[in-house]
């Protein structure tokens, strides 16, 4: 019977179960045997597998393709091809060129899509034909498997990783699945992780990279959470599917009355069809990154091929997409091309972009390669006409920020009449779009409009026609696709007596005035005297750099200040740099643990126009030219501390601008934004979404202080939109009162977490708490309760609100780690919590003698029973079983025998003598005693303890199962001892071969030779020597290499 939320039923098996209702295949591997994998018919009530007839798909655990499969598959697909042709297309895809995981992966998948050439058609006679290995136009005439428990070898090694599902399509391994039973603390977390470690992701060779040359994506699902990510993703880039569109809900499970995070994904994602429009269309590489689509992305590019392959008129064929800042709206754009030209009917289309953003073009030109049109960038007004008027299928480029206005402002003649032209307009609200954007209706009269915004459309804005598809800013926050914002006024609401004060407190510059007045305040630019003012930039720079400082800096990010104009930002400049330099004086007197070094090489950089009557002493040519810009917002991305290659350093820590960068600029590493100037609308929206990109844990909001009063007034600063839409802004852009209500909350939650276990003074009886976390699901409510108290704590420390919780974090970082090194689980060491947060932790478990970085004492280490005696009972018997338990795991591959014996004894203590404490104590020192002698106490009929032994304990484990040695008879121990000292002559001999363990066919012989000239004859002796044979030789392998394997790698 299963249990409740166990991972192979509820989690694996479910998974399973959904893809064989959308027409997989799935099998489950035999672990001893890779010969042997079971074909699953179905589930019973409970879950459990009906297994069918058993296929062989590989002869070794090496082999990360299915070959037979995607021989029959390439054949099917092109039928005229011959057998060596076949072979030379698997070679090509077996072994790629590239040297990296990236640029394999990058190099298999344009084989897919481009297919390979061979030499000839033998049966027509046509020249370099191209041999498709994935039917595009048909899914169904690909093969779709799935094998649960697909065991691979971790190259070079006899060790191996067993990814839960891997998902095949013609024989290449196209997904990885890792499954986690929800109950865990942070399931999806550990299955990221385990993800990370089968494709070497963790700078170890722990994994098989092989097997993610082919790889699409990765799945993590834990049932009611499921996430997806590339072989590039990091944690935070793991996200959700959570529309399964063109399929509804009710087509995933009729009956059901809950649908989880995890069928939404199959259904959503692993379809055969959008599965092989995934692939073929929806994969992007971008700067070192493999992309692929969020669920909005996906949704709204088939919307849009949809209603332009139906739509009657162009009016019915285009409209609005509202995709929120940070949600990939470019990438979208260039899924719908893509889309295009994989459709016979649409790929006689023109395309033609409309946007200011420069990375566009490169991105497209990349995306031109995978399509085969050619991009053409317009150069100039005139050369868009020119460009406009020919009927070819290609792609137009025009970047608005070329053109001048007047020209924009002059009509267009009618240029080109055909209904086959998209026109994709990039944030249309902005003003010299509406010029061209008019001209290109009047040019373009029959063509299809379709509008990009990340900002809602204006209440009185009609020209697009209506919604295809919303993505809002709340969606986006609530899918952890960008971070919420915190909004924090530095503007004083009270009576302003003097200009020092004023100078002092900064000015709201909305107070006590109208709303006629205030409207007017936004539209036009009154109090830009006020703002540039140097004594106010002063002032404002001295309390930008403590916040900075305090809030963001500790945590590794970056700023950003939005000026009120280019002198304001030169004045910006000097003055942060003034107050920067003044800080570090400070901390330098009174001590600090921030990272000074850092902080002295932070530089202050500023991106600014250029104006043709500038005073070259005022504005210098390192704010105002092109190539200073691009160094300097280069240094900006990287994170403090980084180089490249050319030498770029990541020191650029603050940005100052006036009107450049406050659109369509991407750097995650921004976490807080400085608002002196007065915005309103998109303008605004646009700025403030600067800083909710999501970069990484440290990362868990984004900041914008305000001093001007502008987000105090947000709802008339956004008086343009209509009120549903203010609705949506305003629940994101979240006050930090209410990051203050969050903390509160969450401390509260921890209050009545002891309270409910009975430890209502848990301050002072910290052993009693430790004590509870023995419990797993305890434990693991624990965690989370702790990771949402920190979080809320990141985000408003160091207000003084918030300094009062600071020494119950203390107190709960201290029963954390003591708990982690009681019962020696990583789950509870603070990697989780940001940089600021871990540095005050850390900082008080030292001063407590405790230091986190150091791992728990070993259990055969002279220091650890010294260590249990001040402790009490209860303590010192569950660290001394902890401890036994992690031994017993991390050298269980050494010799299994043994420490199968030693984990049985252990159980059977821990059931005997059940919270008497004394008892357990005392029987688990003797069991520690008697593991650490090992084999040396115990007969070894001659053999090395430690290297022959283990070899014997695996053979009797295998044809004897635990029955005790001194229960066997004296024929088969002499059957035993027999076979290993023959397995062990062969392997002494042939595994100080060098490259042994890298070599596979020397590994491969030694395999074969025990097999039939140590097992089979002694089969008659033994029936389970034949039965088992394939089994008991990999173990063998496994064992030699634990034992001989390091030895021979270190030679």
């Amino acid at each position: 019977m299963m249990g409740w939320l166990d991972e192979e039923h509820q989690v694996e098996n479910s998974f399973l179960a959904q893809l064989k209702r959308l027409g997989w295949e799935i099998y489950r591997q035999n672990k001893e045997d890779p010969e042997d994998t079971k074909e699953i018919t179905g589930f019973n009530e409970d879950l459990e597998p009906i297994y069918g007839t058993t296929k062989k798909f590989r002869t070794t655990f090496r082999e990360v393709i299915l070959e037979d499969v995607l021989r029959q598959s390439i054949k099917r697909i092109n039928p005229w091809i011959e057998e060596d042709q076949i072979d030379y297309v698997v070679r090509r895809l077996k072994e790629p060129q590239a040297n990296s995981l990236l640029e394999a992966n990058r190099e298999i998948h344009e084989l897919l899509l481009e297919n390979i050439p061979v030499s000839e058609n033998r049966k027509t006679g046509e020249k370099s034909p191209s041999v498709y290995i994935i039917d595009f136009k048909n899914p169904e005439n690909n093969s779709f498997i799935a094998i649960s428990q697909f065991k691979v070898n971790v190259p070079g090694t006899e060790k191996h990783i067993v990814p839960d599902i891997v998902l095949f399509v013609n024989g290449l391994p196209l997904v990885v699945v890792e499954c986690k039973s929800p109950s865990r603390a942070d399931p999806i977390g550990e299955a990221i992780e385990q993800i990370f470690r089968y494709s070497n992701k963790r700078e170890e060779k722990e994994g098989n990279e092989k097997l993610f040359w082919y790889n699409l994506f990765s799945v993590a699902t834990a049932r009611y959470t499921a996430k997806y990510g590339t072989i590039t993703s990091d944690y935070e880039h793991f996200v959700e599917w959570k529309d399964p569109y063109p399929y509804s809900l009710s087509d995933i499970d009729p009956t059901a009355t809950t649908i989880t995070s995890q069928q939404i994904l199959v259904q959503g994602m692993l379809n055969k069809n959008t599965l092989i429009e995934l692939l073929h269309t929806f994969t992007i590489f971008k700067d070192n990154i493999k992309i692929v689509p969020r669920y909005q992305q996906y949704r709204a590019v088939k919307k849009i091929i949809e209603r332009i392959k139906n739509g009657k008129t162009p009016e019915e064929k285009g409209g609005i997409v509202w995709h929120t800042q940070g949600s990939g709206k470019s990438l979208t754009m260039m899924y719908v091309v893509r889309a295009m030209f994989h459709d016979e009917e649409l790929r006689k289309y023109k395309v033609v972009f409309i946007t200011d953003r420069k990375d566009l073009e490169r991105q497209l030109e990349g995306v031109s390669k995978g399509v085969g049109f050619t991009v053409h960038v317009a150069k100039s007004v005139e050369h868009l006409k020119e460009l406009l008027r020919t009927n070819t299928p290609d792609l137009v480029m025009g970047l608005v920020h070329k053109f001048q206005e007047r020209e924009l402002k002059t009509p267009f003649p009618v240029l080109n009449e055909s209904p086959n032209i998209l026109v994709m307009i990039d944030e249309a609200h902005r003003s010299q779009y509406k010029f061209l954007g008019a001209n290109l209706r009047r040019a373009l009269p029959n063509s299809v409009k379709l509008a990009f915004t990340g900002t809602p459309i204006e209440k009185t804005e009609k020209t697009f026609g209506d919604y295809i598809d919303k993505y809002s800013i709340r969606q986006a926050v609530e899918d952890g696709v960008t971070v919420e914002i915190v909004y924090e006024g530095r503007v004083h609401g009270a009576e302003i007596s003097d200009e020092e004060s004023a100078n002092r407190k900064f000015e709201d510059v909305f107070k006590e005035i109208s709303e006629d007045e205030r409207r007017l305040i936004l539209g036009k630019y009154t109090w830009k005297a006020y703002l540039e003012a140097e004594q106010v930039i002063r002032d404002k720079a001295k309390d930008m750099i403590e916040h900075y400082i305090t809030h963001v800096f500790p945590n590794g990010l970056k700023a950003q200040v939005v000026a009120v104009s280019r002198l304001a930002a030169i004045r910006y400049k000097d003055a942060l740099e003034l107050a920067l330099k003044e800080k570090i004086k400070e901390l330098e007197e009174k001590g600090t643990n921030l990272d000074l070094e850092t902080l002295k090489r932070l530089k202050v950089a500023v991106v600014i126009s250029a104006s043709p009557n500038d005073d070259p002493n005022i504005y210098k040519k390192e704010y105002t030219d092109e190539n200073e810009h691009k160094k300097n917002i280069a240094s900006f991305k990287l994170p403090f501390g980084a180089v490249t290659q050319d030498g770029l350093t990541g020191d650029v820590g603050i940005l100052v601008v006036n009107n450049m960068l406050i659109t369509g600029f991407d750097a995650p590493i921004e976490q807080v934004m400085y608002l002196d100037n007065i915005l309103k609308g998109h303008n605004l929206l646009q700025a403030i979404a600067r800083v909710n990109r999501v970069y990484n844990k440290n990362k868990s909001c984004g900041f914008v202080v305000d001093y001007v009063g502008v987000l105090k007034h947000l709802e008339e600063a956004l008086a343009i939109y209509a009120s549903e839409d203010i609705q949506e802004i305003t629940q994101v852009v979240k006050n930090k009162s209410k990051s203050l209500d969050d903390l509160k909350s969450s401390h509260r939650l921890i209050e009545e977490f002891f309270r409910k276990y009975g430890i209502p003074n848990w301050r002072q009886d910290i052993d009693e708490c430790v004590d509870l976390l023995v419990d797993e699901k305890i434990k693991d409510e624990f965690i989370n309760l702790f990771r949402r108290f920190s979080r809320a704590l990141d985000a408003v420390l160091p207000d003084p609100r918030a300094l009062k919780y600071v020494s119950d974090l203390k107190i709960l970082g201290y029963i954390k780690e003591s708990a982690r090194n009681r019962y020696r689980d990583d789950k509870l060491s603070l990697r989780d919590a940001s940089k600021k947060i871990r540095e005050i932790v850390e900082e008080h478990l030292l001063s407590q003698g405790i230091d986190p970085k150091v791992a728990p004492t070993p259990l055969f280490d002279d220091a650890f029973l010294e260590k249990l005696k001040a402790k009490p009972l209860k303590a010192k018997a569950q660290e001394l079983e902890y401890a036994i338990l992690e031994h017993i795991e991390k050298h269980y591959e050494e010799d299994p025998e043994f420490y199968e014996r030693f984990s049985d004894r252990l159980k059977r203590v821990l059931e005997e003598y059940r919270e008497n404490w004394e008892e357990i104590v005392k029987e688990l020192e003797k069991l520690r005693e008697d593991m650490k002698k090992g084999r040396e106490a115990e007969n070894t009929f001659g053999l090395n303890p430690k290297k022959e032994m283990p070899f014997f304990g695996v053979l009797k484990m295998s044809l004897f199962g635990k029955e005790p040695i001194e229960n066997l008879t004296e024929e088969d121990i002499g059957l035993l001892l027999d076979l290993t000292r023959d397995v062990l002559s062969i392997l002494e001999r042939e595994i100080t071969m060098e490259d042994f363990w890298d070599n596979y066919n020397k590994i491969k012989r030694v395999r074969g030779f025990i097999m039939n000239n140590v097992l089979l004859p002694k089969g008659a002796q033994r029936k389970l020597l034949m039965e088992k044979r394939s089994e008991i030789v990999q173990r063998i392998m496994e064992l030699a290499y634990h034992i001989f394997g390091r030895k021979t790698d270190a030679t």
